[in-house]
């Protein structure tokens, strides 16, 4: 039985044009090349699938991502949202898909997210601290570098988005696409990535030297798919080893990490992420440590 704070959102296999939505759609074609534009689309894509936070983010290849809009609706957070932006979306599976190279469309977390997307660091010590529990992006490609990304959460109280919200939504996305191509027209461009970002340039030198001094190789690409919530048979499957095998290193890096679960080792990786030094082979690890250390006055002679 859910409890009284508890939400249940019902899907529909079809688009309910109720005055909701009529409303929606009017002001979208209203507010093409205006400022309040995205707001717009927000209102369409809420209309057909109730969310309980949704927003707007920018994508780069060459840049942190862009927050244009956020609509929180008010639930217990532990975690600030635009936390995001200082280095943990590096480890977004929708952000990773972005830098992969996918085209526009809907894309339901269920279908994009990690084996073990729920029991990794990424999930523990980020996703689920902002009160987050399912989301569904809408991304829109401008071009091989840059996407919009019309997020739309569900939160722990909520239950999760179904097969149905994502086939309502692609019902809706011809005009949301036919729409977002004629404001992209209209609209004063966005901003140009910032290729000297320097948030992105030291997640990619984290990204790059992390724990490089020392765990092999072998562990490091062992931590990376452990980071993104892959389970220990898809890791051995992508690295084409035995499961026995990547366990083995997994046990490993918790060892030379000194760490002992998998939020510990998510909360390492964002700490050292202010320690990389961009365009330098060294572990901000290292760097890291070595700040944690206490000082040792020289005793007087």
């Amino acid at each position: 039985m859910r409890g009284k704070s508890e939400v249940y959102h019902r899907g529909s296999l079809a688009l309910v044009w109720d005055q909701r939505m009529l409303d929606a759609q009017v002001a979208l074609w209203q507010q093409l090349g205006k400022p309040s534009f995205f707001a717009a689309i927000l209102d369409v894509l809420e209309a057909v699938c109730p969310v309980d936070s949704s927003g707007l983010l920018v994508f780069y290849r060459q840049q942190k991502p862009l927050s244009l809009l956020h609509r929180f609706h008010p639930f217990d957070r532990s975690l600030h949202a635009d936390i995001y932006s200082t280095g943990p979306y590096a480890l977004d599976p929708q952000y990773q898909l972005f830098l992969k190279g996918c085209a526009s469309g809907t894309y339901w977390l269920a279908d994009v997210a990690p084996d073990d997307f729920y029991q990794s660091s990424y999930y523990t010590a980020f996703y689920s601290k902002i009160g987050v529990a399912d989301s569904i992006d809408v991304l829109w490609r401008i071009d091989d570098n840059t996407a919009l990304n019309f997020f739309m959460q569900r939160n722990i109280n909520s239950n999760t988005f179904s097969r149905a919200d994502v086939q309502a939504l692609n019902m809706v996305m011809p005009i949301i696409d036919a729409a977002l191509l004629r404001h992209h027209q209209l609209a004063t461009p966005l901003p140009l990535a910032n290729s000297a970002d320097q948030t992105h340039l030291q997640v990619e030198a984290t990204l790059s030297n992390f724990a490089s001094s020392l765990l092999t190789p072998r562990e490091r690409d062992v931590l990376w798919y452990l980071l993104r919530g892959y389970s220990s048979a898809l890791t051995a499957e992508k690295l084409q080893t035995s499961d026995g095998t990547v366990k083995i290193h997994r046990k490993n890096i918790y060892r030379k990490l000194e760490i002992g679960s998998q939020a510990e080792l998510f909360s390492l990786f964002i700490n050292c992420i202010p320690f990389a030094r961009p365009g330098l082979p060294e572990d901000p690890l290292h760097s890291y440590q070595q700040a944690q250390e206490p000082s040792h006055p020289i005793a007087a002679l």
